[in-house]
């Protein structure tokens, strides 16, 4: 199991209150490209729709570590929103009032975040503003993340366009960044590959893919480990591939460390 050894070496078109519900059966073609939820103190927090649809999940052994394969179909039936950025410090200080982060700026990437440091924020984040945040599965974050490609980076088949796309180990200068201020995928995230690894909501399990097709998948729901993904600021272009999978135990923190929110939207009947 690797676990975090590549790191160092170590607004919207629409504001939305709690009075709207995430659950209430839109049809997904009237939904919002983009929202904004309010979080008070003149915080909010920008969220993207990421459509219904599948793609193949993972890469060949040979391109990862053992635990990218087999490639599968995923198919999600229903769209779902994810986080504009990463989650930033001015969002996670005005909810928990504290600051964790090694790197300080309102609009760095909040890190030094344990998974249950993040199960806390979103307990505080479902209670101040009525949506039913989480953690994305692993699969949510692949499948935004490559934005519709099947190439090792959303940004191409190479890595020539790395630092356009992405705080890395070559451009990062050993610190995160602002969030958005490299160029977003197809879908209009920023920071998929690099600045922080984001947790999942999934267990860790090398050999948790499974061999044929999957619909809504989950992941394991058992293990010692979480799931963390997309590279950070003191990787190299290897490791923020889009397949590229990390894990640590759920109350280990360090500067390499984020996460961003997934919103769900209910299925038109």
């Amino acid at each position: 199991m690797r676990c975090l050894a590549p790191l160092a070496l170590l607004i919207s078109v629409l504001v939305l209150g709690p009075a709207l519900c995430f659950g209430q059966k839109l049809a997904e073609e009237k939904l919002p490209a983009t929202v904004t939820v309010d979080l008070g103190g003149d915080v909010q927090m920008d969220f993207v729709l990421i459509p219904a649809g599948t793609f193949q999940m993972g890469s060949d052994e040979y391109t990862g570590e053992g635990d990218e394969s087999p490639i599968h179909k995923v198919i999600f039936t229903h769209a779902f929103y994810l986080g504009k950025y990463e989650v930033t410090q001015a969002q996670w200080t005005q909810l928990t009032g504290t600051n964790p982060s090694r790197f300080k700026g309102p609009n760095l990437p909040v890190e030094t975040v344990s998974w249950h440091d993040c199960q806390k924020f979103l307990a505080l984040f479902r209670e101040k503003t009525s949506h039913a945040a989480s953690l994305p599965t692993e699969s949510q974050w692949e499948y935004a993340c490559r934005a519709g490609t099947t190439t090792p980076w959303s940004f191409g088949a190479t890595d020539v366009q790395m630092n356009d796309f992405a705080w890395n180990g070559e451009n990062s200068k050993a610190t995160t960044h602002a969030v958005g201020t490299k160029k977003p995928n197809a879908w209009g995230l920023h920071d998929m590959a690099g600045n922080v690894w984001e947790w999942c909501s999934d267990c860790y399990q090398k050999r948790g893919y499974p061999t044929g097709e999957t619909t809504d998948p989950q992941g394991p729901t058992t293990g010692d480990a979480y799931v963390s993904r997309g590279g950070a600021w003191g990787d190299n272009s290897s490791m923020i591939r889009s397949a590229v999978r990390n894990c640590a135990g759920p109350e280990v923190a360090n500067q390499g460390l984020g996460f961003r929110i997934a919103l769900p939207v209910a299925r038109t009947p």
